[in-house]
Parts: C-alpha cells; sequence; structure tokens
C-alpha cells in the first residue's frame, strides 16, 4: 500500500514538473519571439550609415526606446501574467509597449529598416484576453503605422500597404492562437492525466478498505458458524463435567452418568465441528430449495421428540442466496435453543414470502425468558442478527417467562 502511494505521488510529481516545464518553455518561447523580432527590426537600422549621421541624442533615444520594448515584452510581460488580476497591470504593460512603439515607428520613419515588424509581438500578446481586446490593440497598431508611414500616400497606396501589414499581422495572431492553444491544450491533458491518477489511487485505496470490510465479515461469519454447530456443545459438555466433579464422591452412579453424557455430547460436537467444516466450504443450501432444507431441520426435530410444525406461504420471486443462509441459519438456532434451554413441547416456524418482504417466525411454547437481563440473549441470536442487519432485515423478539419465545425476522424481497 505505501509502495503504491510512493509510486502514484512520484508520478504525480513528475506530470506536475512536466506542466510547469511546458509553461516554463511556453514563456521562454514568447520571449524569445519578442527577443528575436526586436533584433530582426533593428539590424536594418545598425547596418544603416544614415541611422549612425543622426544626432547622437536621437540614436540614444531610438536604442533606449528599442531596450524599454524588449525589457517590458520579456521580463515584463512575465510580470504582468503573475498579476495578471490586476487590471492597472495590464493597461500599464500594454500602455508602456504602445508608446514605445510609437516613439520607434516616429523616430525611424525616416530610416526605412522594418522596425513597423515590432507591433507584431504586441498585438499576438494581447491574444491572452477576448478577441475584442486584441482586435482594439490592432486597430491602435494599425493606426501608428499608418500615422508614421502613409500620412503621405495616396489612399489606393495606403490601403495596400494596411493590407500587407494586416495580413502579416492576422498571421501572427493566427499562428499565435494555434500556438497558445495547443500548449493549454497539452497542459490540461496532462492535467487531467494528474487527476485519473489521484482516482486510481484513491480507488486502490477504497479497494483495499473493502476487502479489509470482507476479511472482517468473513471472520464475523465463521465465528457465527462456529457458534451456531459447536458452541452449545461445548457448554453442555462443561455443565455435565462440572457436575460430576461435585458429586462425584457421595453420588458415583450420577456423576458417571453426567460423564457419559458429557461424553456424548463430546462425540456430537465433534460431528458439529464436521458440518461447520463443510457449511464454511459449501453452503447446506447449494444441492436443496429452502423449503426442502428447513423441511430437514423440521424432521430432526421432531425425531428428537419435539413437536414441529413447519408453514411455508407464497413464493420467493427469486432465489437470494444470502437471504436464504440467512433463514436457514436462524431456523437451525431457533430449534437449537428450543431443543437445549426451553423445555417446550411443541414449536411452529412460518415462512411467508410476499411481494416486497420475506418473514420468518419461529414460536415455541416453553420457559420463555426476560428480556430485560442481558444473559438472557443467546450469542447465536446475536449472530443471526447481525446476519439480518448486513441484509438490511429487522429482527423482533417477543417471550417472557413461561409464555415461550418468539422470533420474527423480515428480510426485503
Amino acid at each position: 500500500m505505501s509502495n503504491q502511494t510512493e509510486i502514484t505521488t512520484h508520478a504525480n510529481k513528475s506530470v506536475a514538473e512536466q506542466i510547469e516545464s511546458n509553461d516554463r518553455f511556453t514563456g521562454l518561447g514568447v520571449n524569445m519571439v519578442v527577443i528575436v523580432l526586436s533584433i530582426v527590426a533593428l539590424m536594418p537600422l545598425l547596418l544603416s550609415s544614415r541611422f549612425w549621421d543622426l544626432p547622437g541624442w536621437h540614436i540614444g533615444v531610438v536604442l533606449l526606446l528599442w531596450t524599454i520594448y524588449v525589457v517590458n515584452g520579456t521580463a515584463g510581460m512575465m510580470l504582468h501574467e503573475r498579476y495578471i488580476e490586476r487590471w492597472y497591470v495590464l493597461y500599464l504593460y500594454f500602455g508602456v509597449q504602445l508608446i514605445v512603439t510609437a516613439g520607434l515607428l516616429f523616430l525611424t520613419r525616416d530610416l526605412g529598416g522594418a522596425i513597423w515588424v515590432m507591433i507584431l509581438p504586441v498585438a499576438a500578446q494581447s491574444l491572452a484576453y477576448s478577441w475584442a481586446f486584441t482586435a482594439v490593440i490592432s486597430l491602435i497598431l494599425l493606426g501608428l503605422i499608418w500615422l508614421a508611414y502613409l500620412g503621405g500616400q495616396s489612399f489606393q497606396d495606403t490601403i495596400l500597404d494596411l493590407l500587407s501589414i494586416g495580413a502579416s499581422m492576422l498571421f501572427t495572431l493566427i499562428f499565435t492562437s494555434i500556438a497558445v492553444r495547443e500548449s493549454a491544450a497539452r497542459s490540461q491533458v496532462q492535467r487531467l492525466a494528474i487527476d485519473l491518477r489521484q482516482a486510481n489511487h484513491r480507488l486502490a485505496e477504497y479497494a483495499a478498505q473493502a476487502e479489509e470490510l470482507a476479511t472482517m465479515r468473513e471472520r464475523n461469519r465463521v465465528a457465527r458458524e462456529i457458534h451456531d454447530n459447536l458452541g452449545h456443545y461445548l457448554t453442555v459438555v462443561n455443565v455435565q463435567i462440572e457436575a460430576a466433579k461435585t458429586i462425584m464422591r457421595t453420588q458415583p452412579e450420577k456423576a458417571q452418568d453426567a460423564l457419559d453424557k458429557a461424553q456424548n455430547l463430546t462425540q456430537e460436537g465433534l460431528a458439529a465441528v464436521r458440518h461447520s467444516v463443510s457449511a464454511l466450504r459449501e453452503s447446506p443450501l447449494a444441492n436443496q430449495t429452502l423449503a426442502e432444507a428447513l423441511g430437514q431441520l423440521a424432521k430432526e426435530a421432531r425425531e428428537s421428540g419435539l413437536v414441529t410444525e413447519l408453514l411455508i406461504t407464497g413464493e420467493a420471486a427469486e432465489r437470494d442466496p444470502k437471504v436464504e443462509l440467512t433463514l436457514y441459519r436462524a431456523v437451525q438456532e431457533g430449534l437449537t435453543n428450543v431443543r437445549k434451554h426451553a423445555r417446550a413441547s411443541r414449536v411452529d416456524i412460518t415462512l411467508s414470502y410476499g411481494p416486497q418482504e420475506t418473514v420468518l417466525t419461529l414460536q415455541d411454547n416453553g420457559l420463555g425468558a426476560d428480556l430485560a437481563h442481558k444473559s438472557s440473549s443467546s450469542f447465536g441470536l446475536v449472530g443471526i442478527e447481525e446476519r439480518v442487519n448486513l441484509l438490511n432485515g429487522r429482527m423482533q423478539i417477543t417471550t417472557a417467562p413461561h409464555q415461550g419465545f418468539q422470533f420474527t425476522i423480515t428480510l426485503p424481497s
């Protein structure tokens, strides 16, 4: 159990680390795109003599804005994602990027080059929000392009240039959207894998608990089986031996008679042990119906001198082995108690099958018992009641001193 838990925990950690690695890869990929496109945009300026002929402050401002763009687009974007729930961080980040991009476009509009490429990462990063927000950012960027580069052109040339740049921006947005969705889907699949492993781990724990519970129930069943077929014999044997010890010197003949009875009961007990072992291996109802098995118990009771009447009404809709075995054991235990303790001359057994429930009643005309005293409760009856409770049934006992004993068991059909 502990090894399985350790393996599952290690697997969950591995998947979690993989998800974190994917997230880091996604962040690193965005940063690399920003840096690469920024270098691509700046490189033509650095190779142009016209750029280096500009005043020093002009060159310095362009390089400074370019640096701010790169730092904010990488480290600033990561910081922005950490505090994404704060609205002012959103506007601060994109506000800085738009202002810096506008400055670079206007400061380099007479130099040509590819500075306009720097609008693409800004548009792509806006996909972290709604399409409406992306559309607003994209229109602002296209407006900056128009103001910086296309203001002096004819209407037709302006439209063609804007369409060309817009197509590049649209391609970037589509490609970025696909990449982001693929990354999100991969992370979701890995998170689902963690959930599945955790669910399997919980199922394994539940299975172990169910196995432990089944073992406990089986132990209780074995205890009931041993008592039902052996317990009363050992009790009576002990009583006979104690009686023999008490009168051994004064009444040796009665003492010998008590020992003979104890010996006979011991033999019966050995037979009961064999019967218990057989019952544990195979149900007594395996090769016969419940009515036949109860008829056999009633016949054995009659042969012992006890008037026994068995009445069965209705028919069982379906044969439930657990219900039938519980009813059989209840009758078996009841007849044993009647023969050993009740001093009764008659016992009536009634089994009624109904559409909703099955009712078993066993009643004798013996000495009865006082339910106010715990000692009057039979362990065998307690075992029968446990069986009944496991089947969501109920057991009711009606008795009083010198008024006979009756128990009624009701089980759902």
